[in-house]
């Protein structure tokens, strides 16, 4: 059986949509919002927010690699790049204000959103959640992202995963994943999981460091950690309402007007499908997918995109990068970009110059 035939096979059983959340960290009214919350703070953190003028190959990479996406649901804070067809059927365009309750809003933090998502009108129960450092790299199907109706993952139970603090970024993101598994864990009985589907937790798809990690936690009642994922992830919208059910506490807590620590973020949605068995599992993608962006990594990372042989590439941003550098980093970058997706797509105005 074909390509083309196994996806429309798979679409006719469920639609997928993806979602990317997007900022105009230029537009000098949302500076001006952001300062007006923050002013003992005002905005200063570039890799949070800082714009690499890329993002419209990320709409080339999905019209090329992922022809079968139902529709995409472009999310910002209600202003959208010039460039983009407003027009495309496939295109969902939404703001913050359309999903988002009025109390938490305005938003500067992408968890609160994140955790929000389960409120966009129209969404699919089976959606791709991508940040927009998150690039399409190689053709791919549907049963990719989700087969019999459950999304695909690795469920890559740790031991060995010790936290780090670095003077920019503090514990966020490690503290922030800990909690996840906390309340995870407040709901289901590792050992209970795991004997309902044994195949997923020892199975092939794991490696050695993996097994080791779950033969030594056979008797724990609970989850310890997950490796973390950079990477796009697929996800039941039914499971984040689920959350929200459950523990709208901690869900109202973490819908910080900015990014909070003590807070949960999209990770949460992960681990309860892993906690509940709702995931077919999957092999750990390539360690070549992320890459933090430096002039030390950006030939490696133009080398990954150029050969197209990992099916996404993450071009993670930090604040370390001086405005110099990024503009070195960004050039190699486009270029690579503009060789590889030289056309633009149906998500963009034809008859602009860009």
């Amino acid at each position: 059986m074909d390509l083309d035939n196994r996806c429309s096979i798979v679409l006719e059983m469920e639609k997928i949509d993806f979602v990317v959340l997007w900022v105009d960290s230029s537009d000098p009214e949302w500076i001006k919002l952001y300062n007006q919350y923050r002013p003992e703070t005002p905005l200063s953190d570039r890799g949070r927010f800082r714009d690499w003028d890329i993002f419209c190959y990320w709409f080339r990479a999905v019209e090329r690699y992922a022809p079968w996406v139902n529709n995409v649901f472009l999310v910002t804070n209600g202003t959208f790049p010039e460039w983009i067809n407003k027009d495309c059927p496939k295109l969902k365009l939404v703001s913050h204000k359309d999903f988002i309750p009025e109390k938490y809003l305005p938003l500067f933090n992408s968890c609160a959103i994140e955790l929000n998502i389960d409120k966009i009108e129209g969404l699919s129960e089976h959606f791709v959640y991508f940040n927009d450092d998150v690039f399409l790299n190689s053709p791919t199907t549907p049963e990719d992202y989700f087969r019999d109706g459950l999304p695909c993952d690795c469920n890559d139970e740790t031991l060995f995963r010790n936290p780090w603090y670095n003077i920019v970024n503090g514990l966020s993101i490690q503290i922030q994943t800990y909690m996840d598994v906390a309340v995870v864990n407040r709901h289901f009985n590792r050992m209970e999981t795991i004997r309902k589907a044994k195949w997923k937790w020892f199975g092939p798809h794991l490696w050695n460091k993996s097994l080791i990690s779950n033969l030594m936690l056979l008797r724990h009642e609970n989850f310890e950690a997950f490796e973390l994922s950079h990477i796009e992830h697929s996800m039941l919208k039914s499971v984040l309402k689920e959350i929200w059910e459950k523990e709208p506490g901690i869900m109202e807590k973490s819908c910080t007007r900015f990014r909070n620590v003590l807070g949960l973020n999209q990770y949460v949605v992960r681990y309860w499908q892993f906690a509940s068995n709702r995931f077919n599992p999957v092999k750990k993608r390539d360690k070549d997918s992320f890459f933090i962006l430096s002039t030390s990594v950006i030939d490696r990372a133009c080398a990954t995109l150029q050969k197209g042989k990992v099916r996404s590439v993450c071009l993670n941003d930090t604040p370390h990068i001086s405005d110099e550098d990024k503009l070195v980093i960004e050039g190699k970058l486009k270029k690579v970009f503009q060789e590889k997706f030289p056309n633009k797509s149906m998500f963009e105005k034809q008859d602009d110059a860009k």
